[in-house]
């Protein structure tokens, strides 16, 4: 090896100490673990590969965190967008939570379509469910219930304006239910 090229692998071998170690299956930097706290709540949710998350103007949007597509504009109807709100628990019935947010929409929304929800996580109890009002949008939800020792109740929505939602998409919810933890 000549002299430049083992100062480019050392230089090389620096950068990525600095800035992380880089999976070769994927070809992109290892996702960021995010870490909130604030209002009586804390939590950390991993970025989804290929998604941005953004706490700066979320409270926009009703969220805590957003998560969109880096190639898309979160202000954009066209963006699929992640939401993830931290809630106090008004009952130790999650399932019930979610039945009432089904109601909220049965009663605002008369023709759309309603799906159980593929979303699971490896520790919380998930009660997920998917609607659709065809040629408008499609929203799942997941409530995450972090047991009896939290106080907190973990909501995750994804929202995709227009048509339905994209496998890809759907990936990356199901990747952001999955990663959430409350402190």
């Amino acid at each position: 090896m000549s002299p430049s090229s083992s100062c480019l692998a050392l230089a090389l071998g620096s950068l990525a100490t600095i800035l992380g170690s880089v999976s070769p299956a994927a070809g992109e930097p290892k996702r960021h673990v995010l870490d909130f706290s604030g209002q009586g709540s804390a939590f950390v949710v991993k970025e989804p590969p290929g998604w941005f998350a953004d706490s700066t103007i979320a409270r926009a949007f009703g969220a805590d965190v957003i998560f969109y597509p880096v190639t898309g504009d979160p202000h954009s109807p066209g963006t699929p967008l992640v939401r993830v709100l931290v809630m106090t628990k008004a009952s130790t019935d999650t399932g019930a939570e979610l039945n009432h947010y089904v109601n909220a929409f049965r009663s605002r929304y008369r023709n759309f379509a309603l799906r159980d929800g593929s979303a699971t996580h490896p520790h919380y109890r998930a009660y997920s469910k998917g609607f659709c009002v065809q040629g408008k949008f499609c929203e799942y939800v997941t409530y995450l219930n972090p047991g009896q020792s939290s106080n907190l109740l973990l909501s995750v929505t994804l929202h995709r304006r227009g048509h339905s939602v994209a496998s890809s998409e759907l990936t990356a919810y199901q990747r952001v239910v999955a990663s959430l933890e409350a402190n």
